[in-house]
């Protein structure tokens, strides 16, 4: 069946924050992407969004909640619940925004195909799609990803627990010797590695609290963690990421 979800029909949709780039003024000047499931959002996701938004001086940094991930198991929320938790996360945060347009896909994420609408929709932007190293570790089994570099530029977010594989160590030092090491406006296909602050909150340890009944104090927003008591969100099941 078609996917018809639509923000009109988000239960709980409190701002107008979640809109696509295309509607947003950045005709030349750089458009940061953060993909990722958000089952549900919490402060590893927001604090590093909000660092990174300040680190890259872009005037927003989009959140793109995958509909259905290709490299995850599904989802334990629905799409229009995930945005909805987004939306009240990000409420009071200039810096960033909800870009919904692969929860209009019925079909997978595919982050190619987000960045090259991204690209017709702002062909003078330069492009940063930012990404933990252990996704980039793994960038080899990405869909067309020697094509993303030629749409975007990359920003490999390190983590403690993550190391480069031997294709990434050498993707990397192929992109420094062929596009540079610095991303700079109008130019794509640099790789650029970063370090954020760290907070060691995962989504599964909150699934598995909720289903613990256990506080979730102090690791994701109030207005989250209520909005996920009112519809008995992640109550069910829990599952490793």
């Amino acid at each position: 069946m078609k996917n018809t979800w639509s923000l009109a029909t988000t239960p709980h949709v409190v701002n107008d924050k979640s809109v696509a780039i295309s509607e947003q003024g950045e005709a030349s000047g750089r458009v940061g992407l953060f993909g990722g499931t958000f089952d549900p959002v919490h402060f590893g996701h927001l604090r590093p969004a909000v660092e990174l938004a300040e680190a890259y001086d872009l005037d927003t940094l989009y959140l793109l909640p995958n509909h259905k991930p290709v490299h995850r198991g599904p989802t334990h929320a629905s799409t229009a619940r995930r945005i909805a938790m987004l939306q009240l996360a990000i409420e009071a945060t200039p810096k960033l925004a909800i870009d919904a347009r692969e929860a209009l896909r019925d079909k997978p994420s595919y982050t190619f195909d987000t960045l090259s609408e991204i690209r017709g929709e702002k062909p003078a932007a330069t492009l940063l799609f930012f990404m933990g190293l252990d996704a980039f570790a793994k960038y080899d089994t990405w869909h067309h990803w020697e094509e993303i570099l030629a749409l975007a530029n990359l920003v490999v977010v390190n983590r403690p627990s993550a190391q480069h594989s031997d294709f990434s160590a050498k993707l990397l030092a192929r992109q420094r010797e062929s596009a540079g090491e610095v991303i700079t406006n109008g130019h794509c296909g640099v790789i650029e590695q970063c370090d954020v602050t760290q907070l060691e909150i995962s989504a599964t340890d909150i699934r598995r609290r909720i289903a613990k009944n256990l506080s979730l104090r102090f690791l994701l927003p109030a207005p989250v963690s209520e909005y996920i008591g009112v519809h008995s969100l992640y109550k069910a099941r829990h599952s490793s990421e």
